[in-house]
């Protein structure tokens, strides 16, 4: 299969990011899922948090009970107040499937150490509960800073991680509460700020409650995401977004918008469908 993020044709090159490590095809954040995105020339996302001993981790809950088989009396424990020795029995792959069991809960310096192996790879940090000046210094001591993207809807954060490490880019997603006015409103604010210490935007696209007449799907309507492709590119900012739901048309029409980046949740029907758009064949 070719790699979309480096075909070109007529077209610009398309970035995408797997947003929560795809979990509707391989087991989120697990080695197996970064390897999975890799190979099909995209950025996996891992959501961070930090143990009892100070080790940042990946995983997207507060605690293991989704995610993982821990034992017994664990399952509601936080995994901040939980050692990374205590975690080395968790299997965070045995309940998507067989074919995973035994993955566990990867440190980050490990993931590190791996893209630190790959100049050409790039990774999604999506902020829940670490210590930035920490975070900082890890990615410093691998020298990845330039293959990171630090994810986070305060854009607060963003700016202490560009103070604290200028190579890593930043993203400040926008859900705006679900609604289209409040996405609206977040993004103004971001404008007026100069969009300040932040290099790129993700717009969340949810389906509105019944398809246009056009065909459009999402709430947030296309005028919109129009003039703010216009308006972050004037300012130098990459505009992302991440529609939770797609087909076929719905993700060419975001492509005859000439957006570039996307988040999504199937890579692998991302990547068929992307390759099935005039110009990425």
């Amino acid at each position: 299969m070719n790699n979309p993020s480096t075909v070109r044709g007529n077209k610009s090159p398309v970035q995408w990011q797997a947003h929560q490590n795809s979990n509707a095809e391989v087991p989120e954040n697990t080695m197996s899922a970064l390897e999975y995105v890799w190979s099909l020339g995209g950025i996996p996302e891992l959501d961070i948090r930090q143990t009892a001993d100070g080790v940042i981790i990946g995983i997207h809950d507060a605690t293991p009970a989704r995610t993982a088989s821990v034992p017994e009396g664990m399952e509601n424990k936080p995994v901040a107040e939980v050692t990374y020795a205590e975690m080395k029995d968790w299997d965070t792959g045995i309940r998507f499937g067989e074919a995973f069991k035994g993955e566990k809960v990867p440190a980050l310096s490990d993931i590190l150490e791996v893209l630190a192996a790959h100049p050409e790879r790039e990774l999604y940090l999506d902020f829940k509960q670490v210590d930035l000046e920490k975070l900082a210094e890890l990615v410093a001591r691998y020298g990845v800073g330039s293959q990171i993207i630090f994810a986070h809807n305060d854009p607060a954060n963003c700016r202490t991680v560009k103070r604290l490490a200028p190579e890593i880019r930043t993203m400040q997603w926008v859900s705006g509460g679900g609604t289209p006015e409040g996405i609206s409103k977040v993004v103004k604010e971001a404008a007026e700020s100069g969009y300040e210490g932040l290099d790129i935007i993700q717009i969340h696209l949810k389906d509105a409650a019944s398809e246009s007449a056009d065909g459009w799907r999402y709430a947030v309507q296309p005028d919109f995401l129009r003039a703010t492709l216009e308006e972050t590119a004037a300012a130098g900012i990459e505009l992302e977004v991440l529609p939770f739901r797609f087909t076929t048309e719905s993700m060419h029409a975001l492509l005859d918008m000439g957006i570039r980046r996307f988040a999504i949740d199937e890579p692998k029907v991302f990547v068929e469908t992307l390759l099935s758009y005039p110009g990425f064949a």
